[in-house]
């Protein structure tokens, strides 16, 4: 997409915003693919008085509400995107034999799902939940560490491989041509790496500060 931009400022804000847009719809689509993986096919939920059920294709399998050992329930919807992709409410349920079962906003009454599970398991629903930041300790300082030092390698990676110049003597005239060290796609690579390393330290750094909270 470069090679054929005209060099120009519009041009290449064009192509920024078109490699922003990719990006973006790469990572909803990455999420979206993961959820279908992880769930099952014709999985659904069923609210008994007793306890409940959950079943697919493949069975199913039911828990008193006393087995339920761990519950979150969130709605925090911000925009029509977030619901309609399902972002807009989330359930996780953890049992006794190990079993965590999940649902998101494109479950059917899910939020009838999360009224009865609210309800029928006091014992849990008011249970303060940690988040993974909180629960993590150092690690997140660890991981920040590592980025930092992928973008030192890759810096050092490009200060090694500068662009060489030939000298070429002919006809009275000395040609100078110039080899690149790295080619114009390894630059892109380079950078997108150091841009993801920079954001991810940032993040886990922020994560960490925050963990502190809950020690």
């Amino acid at each position: 997409m470069s090679a054929t931009g005209d060099g120009s400022a519009g041009s290449n804000k064009a192509i920024g915003l078109l490699l922003g847009l990719s990006l973006g719809a790469v990572a909803i689509a990455v999420f979206q693919i993961v959820r279908a993986v992880r769930g099952e096919p014709g999985e659904y939920f069923e609210v008994r008085q007793g306890g409940l059920v959950h079943g697919s294709r493949r069975g199913a399998a039911g828990w008193s509400w006393s087995r339920v050992t761990s519950l979150h329930v969130d709605g925090d919807a911000v925009n029509a995107l977030a619901t309609r992709l399902g972002n807009g409410y989330r359930i996780e349920i953890d049992l006794e034999d190990g079993t965590r079962l999940r649902a998101d906003g494109l479950t059917e009454r899910a939020a009838d799902l999360g009224r009865a599970l609210l309800t029928q398991c006091p014992h849990v629903a008011l249970k303060p939940r940690v988040p993974w930041h909180g629960r993590a300790g150092g690690w997140p300082l660890a991981g920040a560490a590592v980025c930092a030092a992928a973008v030192a390698a890759m810096i050092l990676y490009i200060a090694d491989h500068p662009d060489k110049e030939y000298r070429i003597p002919g006809g009275g005239m000395t040609i100078v041509q110039t080899e690149s060290g790295i080619s114009e796609a390894g630059y892109a690579f380079l950078a997108i790496g150091m841009l993801v390393c920079v954001i991810t330290a940032i993040t886990l750094v922020i994560a960490c500060v925050r963990g502190r909270a809950y020690r």
